[in-house]
């Protein structure tokens, strides 16, 4: 697989969201995962799997409890799959 751009990324994490997002709430880079789209603690554990099995990376726990936005989370999986 070659190397996934951030916009590549950011569509992936929005098609992982999307079950996740019932109200349709807006996804953008400055979204807070949590706080503005109102997922839970589990779907993010959900969201970060289905990132690690598609993009073959290992996005470890504590660089997770740091992740609060769209954008931190594509930056993450971006600078682990290079």
């Amino acid at each position: 697989m070659s190397k996934p751009s951030r916009k590549e990324i950011h569509d992936k994490i929005c098609e992982l969201l999307k079950p996740y997002n019932p109200k349709n709430h807006p996804i953008k880079e400055n979204s807070g995962i949590m706080t503005d789209l109102e997922v839970d603690s589990v779907a993010v554990f959900d969201l970060v799997m289905g990132l690690e099995d598609f993009y073959d990376v290992s996005i470890p726990m504590e660089l997770i409890s740091d992740i609060r936005t769209v954008g931190e989370l594509s930056i993450a999986v971006k600078e682990l799959t290079e």
